[in-house]
C-alpha cells in the first residue's frame, strides 16, 4: 500500500505552460515542484515530480481520473454533478471537493467539508496559467488531478478509447498507454 503523500502546496504557486504547448510546470516560490507532459490524444498527463517520481493523470471510466504511480492508483477524481462543475478529489490522507465559482469565470475551491482549502484561477482567457492560492498545505497529487480535471474538462468526463487493447478489452494499470 502506498503511503500518505507527503509532498505538499502551501501558500501561492502556479502550473504555467506556453500556448498550445502541452508541457507544464508547477513552480512554489522560483523552485519547479514537478513537470507535466499532457497526451491529449490519449487524455493523460505524465508527472515527473522534483525528486525524480513519476506518475501518470489518466481517465478511468466516465468522469473519472486517476493518478497512479508504479501502475499502482492512488488518488483520484470523480465528478460529482452533471455540467462538471463539482468533483471529489481523494486519495491516501484526503479527500476534497472541488466546486467551480459561478459568480468569477475560471475559477475554483478545493474544499473540506464546506471550508476552502485552496483556490484554482485560470488567467483571464484560458488555463495556460492556473494559479493556487493554499492557505492551508494541500498534496501535490490534490492540486494537479484539480488541474487536470479543470483544465482540460472533455478529456477528463470519458473514457478514452485509446486505453482499450487491441481486441477491445479496457487496458489495465500494467499495459501500457502509448
Amino acid at each position: 500500500m502506498r503511503r500518505a503523500d507527503t509532498r505538499r502546496i502551501i501558500g501561492e504557486a502556479e502550473l504555467i505552460s506556453g500556448l498550445f504547448s502541452n508541457q507544464w510546470q508547477l513552480v512554489q516560490h522560483g523552485e519547479v515542484l514537478a513537470n507535466a507532459i499532457r497526451r491529449p490524444r490519449n487524455a493523460y498527463t505524465r508527472v515527473t515530480l522534483k525528486d525524480g517520481t513519476r506518475w501518470t493523470l489518466q481517465p478511468d471510466g466516465w468522469g473519472v481520473v486517476r493518478a497512479v504511480e508504479d501502475d499502482v492508483p492512488f488518488a483520484r477524481a470523480t465528478r460529482a454533478s452533471f455540467w462538471g462543475n463539482r468533483w471529489e478529489i481523494s486519495g491516501v490522507d484526503y479527500t476534497y471537493r472541488l466546486v467551480h465559482d459561478g459568480r468569477i469565470p475560471r475559477r475554483w475551491v478545493l474544499e473540506v467539508g464546506t471550508e476552502p482549502a485552496a483556490w484554482l484561477r485560470g488567467s483571464a482567457v484560458n488555463y495556460n496559467r492556473v494559479r493556487f492560492n493554499a492557505p492551508i498545505s494541500i498534496p501535490i497529487s490534490a492540486g494537479l488531478l484539480a488541474w487536470h480535471v479543470v483544465a482540460r474538462p472533455w478529456e477528463a468526463v470519458a473514457f478514452a478509447p485509446e486505453l482499450l487493447t487491441a481486441d477491445g478489452r479496457r487496458a489495465t494499470a500494467a499495459e501500457p498507454l502509448s
